[in-house]
């Protein structure tokens, strides 16, 4: 029986894997430094240890421990807007705690591990057969400027090339003892796609990801999932923050009376009813996603890259009538300017992970709206 070492495992999208991989006969050991997961959430028959990636010490006493076959990593900061704002937490806690995960890796000989990823990384589609997005946009679409929008970088605002730059040799800078880390120029052309300073880490962390494969031969699949929402049909679990950030909880908690509005940033997109499009999928679905993926990586090592998403674009509009469907109560809605790093639409090409990992989601928007208001409904105040 396998060992398999989740980071970040208490967090939303983790515990459903935690439950997953449970069901399907792993040993499973959990990561979490609890900033924003929950020990609740993790499922009993787990094991959990409390520790913090940028303590490399303490981290890797729990890999000579456990000596896991294989990681799954969930642990990230994630926030689009935040990201804009706080730019060297998302380099930290995405970047920096990511290399220190993958050192000690090297250092306990464990050689496989599964990356959640985004679809922030693709940005914004160039021309329109770049949806739905296809994996390999991200090798072949190189730009000369960058595309990140306005946000804030050492106290003044900032935005396209100049804000990239700011990032790229704070990273050059960071780790110019460690050569076999920095970027060429064909890595920086690619990471000038995403938007956003989360969707650049993740990339970045695709990057190095290719370049621990050729110094240690850890073995990787990336997967870049698209929006998350819904909660454990069970009802045991669901997304639980003091600061939720996705749609379909924060149009919950306005019905709940958490918040005294929803938020709704941007009704002059290019879309059939002025709002973003986004691919949606359930946690669970991702669970599974998960799972194959590590069959997939025991089985043919390497490195390789898969979207998680239905290949279905719903608007935000679409997904607040879906929740109120689910409640049978109305969302009251506060219609704000486009937010900074969010493109116009984001749909899966899916068909990669169909064909290689055997996986396909089945929640529908409907379903999810079920599941997660059952979820919040009866847990009003989280775990």
């Amino acid at each position: 029986m396998k060992k398999i070492l989740v980071t970040g495992g208490a967090g939303y999208i983790g515990s459903h894997t935690v439950k997953e991989l449970l069901e399907q006969n792993y040993k499973v050991v959990v990561l979490d430094n609890l900033s924003s997961g929950h020990r609740e959430a993790v499922d009993p028959r787990a094991e959990i240890e409390i520790g913090d990636f940028a303590d490399t010490e303490a981290v890797s006493k729990i890999f000579k421990k456990h000596n896991p076959d294989a990681v799954i990593d969930f642990a990230a900061s994630l926030s689009v807007g935040e990201s804009m704002e706080e730019p060297l937490k998302y380099f930290n806690n995405n970047v920096r705690n990511f290399i220190n995960l993958l050192d000690v890796l090297t250092a306990s000989k464990c050689k496989f591990i599964i990356k959640s990823s985004t679809a922030a990384t693709y940005g914004n589609p160039i021309k329109d057969d770049d949806i739905p997005w296809e994996e390999g946009f991200t090798e072949s679409y190189k730009p000369s400027k960058s595309a990140l929008l306005s946000g804030i970088w050492d106290g003044r605002k900032t935005e396209g090339e100049d804000f990239f730059q700011n990032f790229i040799r704070y990273y050059q800078k960071f780790y110019k003892k460690r050569p076999e880390l920095l970027f060429n120029d064909a890595e920086i052309k690619k990471l000038r796609i995403p938007m956003s300073i989360y969707g650049l880490t993740k990339l970045i962390d695709e990057i190095v990801l290719k370049k621990y494969n050729c110094l240690s031969g850890i073995s990787s699949v990336a997967l870049r999932y698209f929006n998350v929402c819904g909660a454990d049909p069970s009802g045991k679990n669901g997304e639980s923050k003091p600061k939720p950030t996705t749609l379909m909880t924060l149009a919950i908690y306005q019905i709940l009376g958490k918040i005294p509005e929803l938020q709704l940033f941007g009704s002059d997109y290019p879309t059939p009813d002025g709002t973003a499009i986004r691919d949606y999928i359930h946690p669970s679905d991702l669970a599974v996603g998960h799972i194959k993926s590590l069959k997939y990586l025991f089985g043919t090592k390497g490195v390789n890259i898969f979207n998680l998403g239905t290949g279905k674009g719903s608007s935000v509009l679409d997904v607040i009538s879906s929740v109120e469907k689910a409640s049978g109560e109305k969302v009251k809605i506060l219609y704000k300017p486009r937010r900074s790093g969010d493109p116009t639409i984001s749909i899966a090409n899916p068909d990669k992970a169909i064909k290689l990992l055997g996986w396909k989601a089945n929640y529908s928007l409907k379903q999810m709206a079920e599941t997660a208001w059952r979820w919040h409904s009866s847990h009003p105040d989280g775990f």
